[in-house]
């Protein structure tokens, strides 16, 4: 999420600038300032949608991580800058290798005035008994006109959800790896030499309260370095808020084919 902060921050040097640089003696610059003031024209990528719908017999591997094939979530998404977008979360099933993959594709899209951001992300998770493990993830990024691929690399085994056991097990750690590589139009690519490495905590169960409800949670902190965030998983459900330290917020709005267990 922090790679929507600098666009805002040149966004509104831009306009400091224009603001600071104006002559009322000059057409011309009046002109290039009344443009440069303008709202920015942001048309949204159309919807994704789940490729079939869910099959009411399907059982997940892991409630808590219920990759539901044909199953679509919604949540609001507002960065500390006061950015809000929608984000649309659906999942499908495919072969690949000869084993059953889960293809979660997210999208967020930017809805407010100033700054065109538009994001998908596509994530691809195997079940490895009741662990969920995730093996691919791609994001495509689109700021203000400027577009960005980064591909994640992940090392050896990468858990991205223990066993529920393990889960409410508070105290509980996992973390796994992963190697970056950035791609942008007219660049070459760039792929830092130095893994990202992730580490996972459980803190126990927590209520929580959306918009979508008021469920008791499994928390779970996840750390990069010095940055935490704080996600809330349901059984049946998933994730349903995510909150980082610097004030990030995601929470589900509306759901369908997942079920909250009882």
């Amino acid at each position: 999420m922090m790679r929507v902060i600098p666009a805002i921050i040149v966004v509104a040097s831009m306009a400091l600038t224009a603001c600071n640089g104006k002559n009322a003696n000059s057409p011309s610059n009046s002109n290039t300032n009344d443009n440069a003031n303008r709202p920015l024209v942001f048309t949204p990528p159309a919807p994704i949608k789940p490729q079939s719908p869910p099959d009411p017999n399907f059982v997940a591997c892991n409630p808590y991580f219920p990759l539901v094939p044909g199953s679509l979530k919604k949540f609001s998404l507002v960065w500390p800058t006061g950015l809000v977008a929608d984000a649309t979360v659906v999942v499908d099933a495919a072969q690949e290798n000869g084993r059953k993959v889960f293809v979660e594709t997210m999208q967020i899209v930017d809805k407010a005035g100033g700054v065109n951001k538009a994001e998908k992300t596509v994530r691809k998770y195997v079940c490895d008994a009741e662990r969920v493990q995730i093996i691919d993830e791609i994001t495509e990024n689109r700021i203000d006109g400027k577009e960005n691929t980064v591909e994640f690399k992940f090392r050896d085994v990468a858990i991205a959800m223990l066993d529920p056991t393990s889960l409410k097990r508070k105290g509980s750690t996992w973390t796994y790896s992963f190697y970056q590589l950035f791609k942008s139009p007219g660049q070459l690519p760039a792929a830092p030499e130095e893994p990202v490495i992730i580490s996972f905590e459980s803190l126990g169960e927590e209520e929580v309260t959306v918009p979508a409800g008021k469920f008791k949670a499994a928390k779970v902190v996840r750390r990069v370095g010095q940055n935490q965030v704080f996600d809330y998983f349901v059984p049946g459900l998933g994730l349903v808020k995510r909150q980082s330290a610097e004030g990030t917020l995601w929470e589900l709005k509306e759901y369908s084919g997942v079920t909250p267990a009882e």
